[in-house]
């Protein structure tokens, strides 16, 4: 279990997130989607959890033990927008390769992981081919490959809907099932595209203006989480 206890992050006098508490189960197949406007602060929270970022209040627990920066980035994938961090001239194998080994992984468990995950995601027959030659929905299972392949334990991905065409989004949504059903991943997703988490999503969180505002266990149709989502920013303007 991953827990955040009253996690504050400022930018200079501006405050992102304010007193969030949130619980992350890791022993479940979750797939937990995080839904709010632009500045909402999800982002930041995302980066805060994963270490990326240094929060500037609170803590962050695993299984009720305080843990830092380190143990975070090592337990915890994040995954941005886009194919941000693939290195274009070297093929999939060589980034995963380089990907485990900024996140300290060893080459055995790597090489070990990447049979396993390959296989997972149908991706075997690209494992040598250069970055440079995949369409997008490829270079987004190559990054994704890339996380799977480390021994962390959470894999978060921001907006990786984005860009994909009808029949790639369907394509990653199928795969993020296939790897919550089949490892002990935790998959956190953050996402504007509501039909593309509807499918996937079995627990919703909103946040508004750096806060957390609901949350919501059970899949949901998309009528359902955009009343819910228009009512909380209604309560927000006022």
């Amino acid at each position: 279990m991953i827990k955040l206890d009253n996690v504050d992050k400022m930018y200079k006098d501006k405050k992102v997130l304010s007193d969030v508490t949130l619980t992350f189960q890791t022993n479940e197949k979750k797939i937990y989607g995080l839904i709010g406007p632009n500045g909402a602060g999800k982002t930041s929270l995302l980066k805060s959890m994963s270490g990326i970022l240094e929060y500037s209040a609170g803590q962050i627990l695993h299984d009720g033990e305080a843990v830092d920066g380190k143990w975070l980035r090592k337990n915890i994938v994040f995954i941005p927008t886009g194919e941000r961090g693939l290195r274009y001239r070297n093929t999939v194998h060589d980034n995963v390769m380089f990907f485990g080994a900024m996140k300290g992984c060893a080459q055995k468990t790597l090489k070990e992981n990447m049979k396993i995950y390959a296989k997972m995601l149908k991706f075997e027959s690209f494992m040598e081919r250069k970055v440079e030659s995949l369409s997008t929905g490829e270079k987004r299972k190559a990054i994704l490959l890339c996380g799977l392949c480390t021994e962390a334990s959470i894999l978060i991905l921001d907006e990786p809907s984005n860009g994909l065409d009808i029949d790639a989004q369907r394509e990653l949504q199928e795969t993020l099932c296939n790897v919550n059903e089949n490892s002990c991943k935790t998959i956190i997703i953050s996402s504007h595209e509501l039909d593309f988490l509807c499918g996937i999503v079995n627990q919703y969180i909103f946040i508004m203006n750096g806060e957390i505002k609901k949350e919501i266990e059970g899949n949901m149709e998309i009528e359902e989480v955009k009343k819910i989502y228009f009512s909380l920013r209604e309560e927000a303007a006022l």
